[in-house]
């Protein structure tokens, strides 16, 4: 809520962005009045399109409770009376997933239609906010993971169209940076939304990072690996967290705040993906090994908890990492990749040099699941110089979405 104070410290990004985007959730159930208020007053005093991110598809009785994008249109109307009642306009809804997770996703209770009938179900859901909206933006965001490709995109900008009368406003594409070809992928997105009228955007996140440092290195490191490295020329870009982190969007004077990376965008784009000069992971770009899948060790110390190793084989299995010279280490951190979860058992040890003799550090065993974080706390610290961490049992291929080891400040 700071940042909708008259002086809050972010004058400068606010005057570089057109579009602020609230949760439909937020505004449906969250929000106090007072609180929603006071966000659609500020965002209009600073001369910014308000935007609501909305499910627009109603569930039938057979499927699509409680999926992602099944809101429908009950919400959408409680979100609009909110707003309207706390002296807002909403200018842009962008819809939630819905090609995605009513034709493609296979889940718990999926509902597999086909594409004209997810087309059906949104134009039925935009006459319902023209309704209430006269002439109100309508665009769609769409996930990225497999089985989603570029082909499918268009052959849903396709099928709305032939549905609603006129292209979507605009397509946003929120991308599986674990995707080795992502940037790729982006481009020929881009491509057919060109040839069809539809203007395509990018989300800039720093996924599942366990710092503020690194999630903004992250997504800074996304824009260069799209824009200058692949040639990505998105229609819109946006700026957007569910995650955990950042923590601080404010003030924009502090580099380590989101405000500050839309500065960094617009001021100077080759100095995104810069991380601070102590991060406090010692592993951080360091060599690692593997006892199998060798070619991807790096994805677990390269600060991205998107990207992962994976051995490609059941426990046993090991990784290993050389921090180039002996360093005093205070603890491990491990970001678990695991599918399915279930009970697990891990041995971490160090060496103070590749010839000596390892030591145990400690034992993590217990149910484990993806994204947890395991922890080896060292006190007093250890010197070590090659860390290992070797799964002796696991329910899955073994597979590490982040390894930190943590120096002594």
């Amino acid at each position: 809520m700071d940042l909708f104070e008259p002086d809050a410290d972010w004058q400068l990004a606010a005057s570089r962005i057109g579009v602020f985007k609230l949760y439909g959730e937020w505004v449906a159930y969250h929000a106090t009045d007072e609180q929603l208020r006071t966000a659609v007053r500020e965002i209009a005093r600073r001369g910014l399109v308000l935007a609501v991110e909305m499910g627009p598809l109603d569930p039938p009785a057979t499927c699509g409770s409680g999926v992602e994008s099944f809101a429908g249109i009950d919400e959408g109307l409680r979100i609009s009376r909110r707003i309207r009642q706390a002296g807002g306009t909403l200018q842009v809804i962008a819809m939630d997933e819905p090609y995605y997770y009513a034709h493609l996703y296979s889940g718990p209770n999926a509902c597999h239609w086909s594409l004209d009938q997810v087309a059906t179900a949104v134009v039925r859901f935009r006459d319902a906010m023209w309704r209430e909206w006269p002439g109100v933006i309508l665009g769609d965001i769409e996930p990225m993971p497999a089985p989603v490709s570029p082909d499918g995109l268009a052959a849903w900008l396709d099928a709305y169209a032939a549905a609603g009368g006129e292209p979507l406003a605009f397509l946003h594409m929120d991308m599986d940076w674990a995707r080795s070809n992502w940037p790729a992928l982006g481009v020929a997105v881009e491509s057919a939304g060109s040839s069809r009228g539809v203007p395509i955007g990018i989300i800039y996140n720093g996924g599942a990072a366990t710092s503020d440092a690194l999630w903004l290195a992250m997504a800074g490191r996304r824009v260069i690996a799209y824009e200058a490295d692949a040639g990505g020329r998105p229609d819109h870009v946006i700026f957007q967290s569910w995650m955990d982190k950042p923590d601080h969007v404010l003030p924009e004077s502090d580099p380590a705040t989101f405000t500050a990376l839309v500065n960094r965008y617009f001021d100077d784009r080759s100095s995104l993906g810069e991380l601070p000069a102590d991060t406090g992971n010692l592993a951080l770009f360091k060599v690692a090994t593997a006892s199998s899948g060798d070619s991807t060790a790096e994805l677990a110390v390269d600060g991205d908890a998107d990207t992962f190793w994976n051995a490609g084989a059941s426990a046993p299995a090991w990784i290993e990492i050389d921090l180039g010279s002996a360093q005093p280490v205070a603890g491990i951190r491990l970001l678990v990749q695991q599918t399915p979860s279930g009970s697990t058992h891990h041995r971490v040890t160090c060496a103070a040099a590749p010839d000596m003799v390892a030591t145990l550090l400690g034992e993590i065993a217990g149910e484990t699941e993806s994204l947890q974080v395991l922890t080896v706390t060292l006190d007093p610290a250890v010197s070590c110089r090659i860390i290992r961490i070797e799964t002796i049992a696991s329910p899955s291929w073994v597979a590490w979405r982040g390894i930190e080891v943590i120096g002594v400040p």
